[in-house]
């Protein structure tokens, strides 16, 4: 957050301008980084009514589906990861009550979002670091977000802590969209170096995901997928 455009150098703070950030606990991104406000009381409410606001204008603006992203390293992500949260209150310390937060954002959203229009969850598979949030994690969070009225999950991983180690090989995300799919109960959408068509296919005609992402490289030329 309040950082330079990515041409200027990935993740430096703006020099002038900035915003106070928040999080779940007050642990810079990088070493010597901006310092963000730990949310208590007030702050938790106001977040959890914005995410609400905008679900409302949203729906007045005829938007079919919205996503709200529990991954990547941002503020509902960062509330789920062991490795970002270090609170000793009732949002912090075991994985239910991480989760806590979150799905009190969900539930707002949820709430005002009409009932017949999808509410998708771009949701962390693997912090891809030590201690961090992992695979089984996953499947456990997915399969309360369908209690709460997620239709649609988008796994993701890596982002969460800058010594994050991710291995971007091809089809990358297709075991953990697989496994939150079936054992999670919920539709899925599953990225990760899918370039052609043929992947597309191959993934969804094994029950692997209910939608892909294609990289972007792969859009030329394509005249349809599934």
């Amino acid at each position: 957050g309040a950082t330079r455009p990515r041409r200027h150098g990935v993740d430096r703070p703006l020099r002038t301008g900035g915003w106070r950030l928040v999080a779940p606990s007050p642990l810079p991104y990088l070493p010597g980084g901006p310092m963000p406000r730990e949310l208590t009381g007030s702050g938790l409410e106001a977040v959890r009514e914005a995410f609400a606001a905008a679900a409302r204008r949203a729906a007045g603006a005829g938007f079919d589906l919205i996503t709200l992203d529990l991954a990547h390293g941002y503020l509902l992500g960062s509330f789920l990861s062991p490795l970002t949260n270090r609170r000793e209150d009732d949002y912090g310390g075991s994985p239910e009550r991480r989760l806590r937060f979150p799905l009190e954002v969900v539930d707002a959203v949820r709430a005002v979002w009409p009932a017949d229009r999808p509410l998708a969850v771009t949701l962390q598979a693997d912090d891809c670091a030590p201690g961090g949030l992992g695979l089984d994690d996953a499947v456990a969070i997915a399969a309360t977000l369908r209690e709460h009225g997620c239709d649609l999950v988008e796994v993701a991983s890596g982002w969460t802590v800058a010594t994050d180690r991710p291995d971007y090989r091809r089809f990358y995300l297709v075991p953990a969209s697989d496994r939150v799919r079936n054992e999670a109960g919920v539709a899925t959408v599953a990225g990760g170096n899918l370039t052609t068509a043929d992947d597309v296919s191959t993934i969804l005609a094994a029950g692997r995901a209910d939608l892909c992402l294609l990289d972007p490289r792969a859009y030329a030329g394509v005249d349809q997928v599934s």
